[in-house]
């Protein structure tokens, strides 16, 4: 028989273990979380509808050689039949050569092609350069490997002592050459 109070202290770890089947499920019950907070943990920010999703507050970039090529901030972003074409609200990107930014691209809307690496924005979209020039249009492309800014919508070009209107742009930026076309405006102040 077993006596001592150094016998007695293992036997009763021993007994709570071996009891468990009958009060663990009382337990359990009790600490279990209550209100759907287990789920609403699980997924805070990101839901599904169909055959596409949505996410808030996103915030993506590339890389190329380790240096970062572009980002991309949106408040929402939400994909529907076609996982290739993202769509954007409330968006900034920002495009760097070197690893050094040169524009802050932004407008309500916009729209990423993962395929073909093509960003459209759309509706109050500006272009503001490093170097000072402010590009405006309702909307703008940017294509990621022929690394140009195009519009074919009416574009405004404020900068340098001067305001040059037109319709359509094309920004090459391995060349740094704009190129405005339609009935081109400049004034010089």
């Amino acid at each position: 028989m077993m006596t001592g109070f150094r016998n007695i202290l293992w036997l009763l770890p021993v007994t709570l273990l071996l009891s468990w089947p009958i009060w663990g499920r009382a337990i359990t019950r009790v600490l279990a979380p209550r209100g759907g907070l287990a789920v609403s943990l699980a997924a805070p920010q990101a839901t599904t509808t169909g055959a596409g999703f949505s996410m808030e507050g996103v915030l993506f970039s590339q890389l190329k050689n380790g240096a970062r090529d572009w980002q991309i901030q949106a408040r929402r972003l939400y994909a529907g039949e076609d996982q290739d074409r993202m769509q954007l609200e409330t968006v900034e990107a920002q495009v760097f050569k070197n690893a050094e930014r040169r524009f802050v691209i932004t407008g309500q809307e916009g729209e990423y092609n993962s395929k073909a690496k093509i960003l459209i924005m759309r509706n109050g979209v500006k272009v503001q350069a490093e170097n000072g020039m402010l590009v405006q249009s309702d909307s703008i492309s940017y294509d990621d490997q022929a690394r140009k800014i195009t519009t074919t919508a009416p574009v405004q070009i404020t900068g340098k002592g001067m305001d040059i209107h037109g319709k359509g742009m094309d920004y090459d930026m391995q060349k740094d050459s704009y190129d405005v076309s339609g009935r081109v405006k400049v004034d010089i102040h």
